[in-house]
């Protein structure tokens, strides 16, 4: 590489560490190209929903307004800290998807939001760069997004200790993470711990009675740490036992020596995936005066500010005339209530459809919201070779490999997958 004697320590750990031949915008790169050679090719790869018709799913009400912008709407630039009618537009929408009960809360325990440029991987960034030095210690299951590891361990080098999100049978178990924090009391001054529900690439989320356990591990802890809640794929529950919402409202206010990032966006709450508008929200688990919060929000505006400046303005715009406008609030619910009423479809037939079939190869984990099903991979071979053997046959996957974290396992996109290719989709999973 011909500046690799300009570059820096964190220049030449990113060049030998991050990996763009592999990962989701790889595979469906390769997914594209197999279904230029391939009729009836199935790409299940990218976590982006689709129409039966394979056309983008969106909210119209959206569209409709962003067509309806002026040029200084959409091109001026916006506050670092986020256009004002918007952060508090999403907030009030933020916390109308709580239970009343815990509305209060996190109205007292929490920031205002700060808009952070680059979607909810930047929001990550700016959070973890405040609050974490190179050396400190991040928890993380080895259930996650490969982007975890890029701005966790790659970029920021944080030190990695892996905890198991998923037990052999492939259900959701906080056990391991549990005994993974009392570990790092006695050995850490501080730590953080990344949990993301709706689990990408598991399709998993807790039941409630699973989130009151680990709230009683919160009001434990007794060294400063931080919980980053990535909320990606926030609201998309299809099961009545477990949690239809974020874990935000039920984590703060719960220990004066935990403080908990919730870091959301526009990309798949409203189904506006390429718009690159991230949140962070700090909650705090005591109450503070509304100078101190904003104290905090400024210190997150200025992270934003020497990272990535300002978000786009145009959807901020948007958002905050559909969300602070009755009428356009009521259709825009409406609309997003329709997409995800054909998810959960989609999701109920691949369940049956898995229920009634068997592998010696592949595990189905319990997944049970968000927008993918997850395949954990028996016996020694590798994900990477059952993706490439399913491209063949004609479906494109995700693999996520690391024998390191004893990741193995295949995720597949129902999300991007129409009713009438479900049935195929599932035949070829079983056909290995």
């Amino acid at each position: 590489m011909i500046l690799r004697d300009f570059l820096s320590k964190r220049g030449k750990h990113i060049e030998d560490n991050v990996d763009l031949s592999a990962g989701t915008l790889a595979w469906n790169l390769r997914s594209k190209k197999k279904a230029n050679e391939m009729d009836g090719f199935i790409n299940a790869t990218i976590g982006s929903a689709t129409e039966d018709d394979g056309k983008l799913m969106v909210l119209p009400t959206l569209v409709e307004e962003l067509s309806n912008l002026t040029g200084d709407q959409i091109f001026s630039y916006a506050n670092m800290r986020g256009v004002n009618e918007f952060v508090q537009a999403w907030k009030k929408d933020t916390i109308d998807t709580y239970p009343t009960y815990l509305q209060e809360g996190a109205e007292t325990f929490s920031t205002l939001p700060i808009t952070a440029c680059g979607g909810l991987t930047g929001g990550l960034m700016i959070s973890a760069q405040v609050l974490f030095d190179k050396g400190d210690t991040i928890l993380a299951p080895n259930s996650r997004w490969g982007n975890i590891d890029n701005v966790f361990f790659k970029n920021l080098q944080l030190k990695e200790s892996t905890y198991e999100l998923l037990d052999k049978e492939g259900n959701l178990n906080f056990d391991n993470l549990i005994s993974k924090i009392q570990k790092a009391e006695k050995e850490e001054k501080k730590i953080g711990i990344y949990l993301n529900f709706p689990n990408n690439p598991s399709g998993i989320s807790p039941s409630y009675d699973e989130v009151k356990k680990f709230q009683e591990i919160v009001e434990e802890i007794s060294i400063p740490t931080t919980i980053f809640l990535d909320d990606a794929y926030e609201g998309c529950a299809y099961e009545d036992s477990i949690i239809e919402h974020s874990l935000y409202p039920y984590l703060i206010g719960l220990n004066e020596d935990v403080v908990t990032i919730k870091v959301d966006g526009v990309s798949k709450r409203y189904f506006a995936y390429g718009a690159r508008l991230g949140l962070v929200t700090v909650g705090l688990g005591e109450e503070i005066s509304d100078e101190e919060k904003m104290k905090v929000r400024e210190l997150m505006a200025k992270a934003a500010r020497t990272n990535t400046s300002s978000a786009p303005k145009g959807i901020q715009v948007a958002m905050s005339n559909v969300l602070n406008d009755p009428v356009k609030n009521k259709k825009i619910h409406e609309e997003k209530k329709r997409n995800t009423g054909i998810l959960e479809d989609r999701y109920n037939f691949m369940k049956k459809l898995i229920g009634e079939k068997e592998s010696s190869v592949l595990q189905p984990v319990g997944f049970n919201s968000g927008f993918f099903g997850y395949f954990q991979v028996k016996g020694k071979q590798q994900a990477t070779e059952i993706s490439q053997k399913l491209l063949d046959k004609g479906l494109g996957t995700v693999p996520f490999e690391n024998a390191k974290i004893g990741l193995n396992g295949v995720r597949v996109a129902f999300c991007s997958i129409s009713e009438r290719n479900l049935e195929n989709t599932v035949d070829i999973i079983y056909s290995l």
